[in-house]
């Protein structure tokens, strides 16, 4: 057997056209946008979700925002290596 051992058990779709606009609505660097909808579909993937009420949309909402913080911290991130 080749490679790593997996399974999958979600997928992550993102529209690069939509996140462009969403990414202008919100004067939003695209590569912001992009990793913030990519840490919310791993979030929903390891079962959180935020239409299951307040409490819940609270509790994803500060994982992205902890995540994306940490992202956004990252040598590579600043250095423009992944932009």
């Amino acid at each position: 057997m080749n490679g790593l051992p997996c399974e999958v058990v979600g997928d992550i779709a993102i529209s690069l056209e939509k996140a462009k606009e969403e990414a202008r609505i919100s004067s939003t660097p695209l590569t912001e946008r992009v990793f913030t909808l990519i840490i919310h579909g791993i979030l929903h993937i390891i079962g959180f979700d935020h239409e299951k009420g307040k409490r819940e949309e609270r509790k994803m909402k500060y994982r992205e925002k902890r995540l994306l913080t940490f992202v956004k911290s990252h040598r590579l991130y600043n250095e423009n290596l992944i932009r």
